[in-house]
């Protein structure tokens, strides 16, 4: 029976290994990919700026950046889109129906 320093040494080996291959998974799936999209596609996965910035060889600095400027586009979008106006036709039949002109 393997003693617990024999049992830690092999759970340590299996969690390297499970990490080795996290880490190939996540670069197979951005194999390929724009940097920009690489990144939000991992950031979305889960992975922190700095594990990012770690897998795709990056600086943390240029992770961040591409983040605030992400940020800053689908914000400006979200300005660009107009507001939606209530629904007119809803809003005469609420009034007609309680007038009371309908008795």
């Amino acid at each position: 029976m393997p003693n617990n320093d024999e049992m830690l040494d092999a759970n340590d080996e299996m969690l390297h290994a499970l990490q080795r291959m996290n880490k190939l998974l996540a670069l197979v799936v951005v194999k390929g990919v724009e940097n920009k999209e690489a990144v939000l596609t991992l950031l979305r996965a889960g992975y922190t700026q700095a594990e990012v910035a770690v897998l795709l060889d990056m600086k943390v600095s240029a992770v961040s950046m591409i983040v605030l400027r992400h940020k800053e586009k689908v914000e400006a979008e979200k300005a660009k889109k107009p507001k939606k106006a209530p629904n007119t036709a809803t809003a005469a039949v609420a009034t007609t129906t309680t007038d009371g002109a309908g008795e």
